[in-house]
Formats: structure tokens, sequence, C-alpha cells
């Protein structure tokens, strides 16, 4: 990612690196990713869409797939971490969602926790196509 268009605003990002622990099949992860194009592949059930859902979650404040934070949290496990360096308009970003059973999510930016998750969506725009929004953008919509 590197530019993003939100509410007619071009905002210049770049997820440098995430690092996932417990986070739905993935104990612990961590990726880095180019300002230019980044390509992801692996097997049928590797993670790959949950890598994407990650990247959701520190944008958006929750899961794309499961409104549910606590089954995020990988099977056995009793919190789930998600971490986030971003390039935004030139300063680095890091961005954290913890989430513990029976706890409330905290979600932090550089360290500081968010009192209202509503004043971090759209600071790091994002949008995800689904199989099931592409037939919208063939065939439009009715």
């Amino acid at each position: 990612m590197r530019f993003a268009t939100f509410a007619s605003e071009k905002v210049h990002m770049h997820l440098q690196r995430l690092s996932l622990v417990n986070f739905k099949n993935f104990r612990e992860a961590s990726a880095g990713f180019s300002p230019k194009i980044n390509i992801i592949t692996g097997q049928n059930g590797v993670g790959k869409t949950n890598l994407l859902d990650a990247i959701h979650y520190l944008c958006m404040t929750k899961s794309y797939f499961n409104p549910v934070d606590t089954q995020n949290i990988r099977h056995g496990e009793e919190f789930m971490l998600i971490e986030g360096w971003f390039e935004r308009e030139g300063a680095e970003e890091y961005i954290t969602c913890g989430v513990k059973r029976h706890q409330k999510k905290q979600f932090r930016r550089n360290r500081k926790e968010y009192q209202k998750l509503s004043e971090h969506i759209g600071f790091l725009p994002v949008v995800i196509v689904t199989p099931e929004d592409s037939a919208l953008i063939r065939e439009g919509s009715d």
C-alpha cells in the first residue's frame, strides 16, 4: 500500500512491518512489507486471508470476518496481540491491538491507549475487496 484514498483525501502510508501472536492460526509470525508491491502466496489454509485480516484489524479496530474479538484468539490461548509499524505522511506510527479473554480490547497508537476506538477509524484507511465484492466491480450495481 502506498496511496490510499479516504473521503477525497490522499494519505501517504506504508505498512512496514506486522507482528502477530496467537492471532487465529498464527502462534507467532512477523512480516516486512515493501513500500511498492507486495505479493502474498501460499497453500490453502496457511493464513493468507488471516494476515490480511490482521492488517484490517489494525486499521479498523476489528476483524473484517469475525466481529467477536475473543474468537480471533488462537484456539487454546488466552490472548492475542497484533502489532503494526506504519509510515504515514512521513511519521512513524506504532499501532497495537491486544485482546485477552474476559477483558476489554486494548487498542493503542504509539503506546497511548485510545479512549474511544472511533478516534482511530480513518487514520489508516484500508479497503478489503472479497470475491463477493468483485461481482459489483465487474457487473456494477442494479
